[in-house]
């Protein structure tokens, strides 16, 4: 995880009421450095701006809504349409490349590469802490997949393993259909990387699939193992 160190000067008063600056290191994580990004760019990159505007804004809204807490309870109860729809389970968020691969009736045996992956890069790119290939740190992968799984509202867990060169991976949810697509997704981005990841096992037990991966010469190899997973689940 990525942090950035900055020093803040803080104040408090002293004897006879004067101020007395004190300066303080804050650790931030990526994340929250690209929360404050709207105000920094404000600042025109001036990071202690951003800082003093936010602490001013966080003063006004706690003096406004009483407490921290009540501006919090009051932000979480405010849900969109899009939150609820899911979080009843009336539905999920499908990616339109995906989508429209859907919606034409399988013409091909197999989505193209660019429906199934455009979405997970795209959300990869926001990520820039995860360099490494799924081989070298299978545990940042699983959490990242989960949390682009989570965003869409699939209701499905990720598992991933890498021991002796043999990936495997497990995905767990109650929707078989939903199992499958994040599968396919998971299999061609394993395809496509800078090595090549064929399936070698695989599992579909309707609530999980379980499946291993191994090294092999080219994309069109691990390509070709989807095909047969698919063939297989006709």
């Amino acid at each position: 995880m990525k942090k950035c160190d900055f020093k803040s000067n803080l104040y408090k008063e002293g004897p006879l009421n004067t101020c007395m600056e004190v300066r303080k290191n804050v650790a931030l994580d990526h994340k929250h450095i690209k929360m404050l990004q709207p105000l920094i760019r404000k600042h025109q990159g001036n990071f202690s701006a951003a800082i003093r505007e936010l602490v001013e804004l966080m003063d006004l809204l706690s003096r406004n809504f009483g407490s921290i807490d009540t501006l919090k309870e009051s932000t979480l109860i405010k849900k969109s349409k899009r939150d609820e729809y899911i979080e009843n389970h009336y539905g999920v968020v499908v990616p339109s490349q995906i989508l429209h691969w859907l919606l034409s009736g399988f013409q091909d045996d197999m989505p193209p590469k660019q429906y199934l992956l455009f979405s997970l890069y795209s959300y990869l790119r926001e990520q820039a802490e995860l360099d490494a290939p799924i081989e070298e740190n299978p545990a940042a992968w699983e959490k990242l997949l989960n949390d682009f799984y989570h965003d869409l509202g699939w209701p499905i867990d990720i598992r991933i393993r890498s021991s002796n060169r043999t990936i495997t991976v497990e995905v767990i949810g109650f929707d078989a259909q939903i199992n499958k697509l994040a599968f396919l997704i998971n299999a061609m981005n394993l395809a496509c990387g800078s090595v090549n990841y064929r399936i070698t096992e695989m599992e579909n037990i309707q609530t999980a699939i379980f499946a291993a991966f191994e090294p092999c010469e080219n994309e069109e190899e691990a390509s070709e193992s989807i095909r047969q997973f698919l063939k297989s689940e006709s």
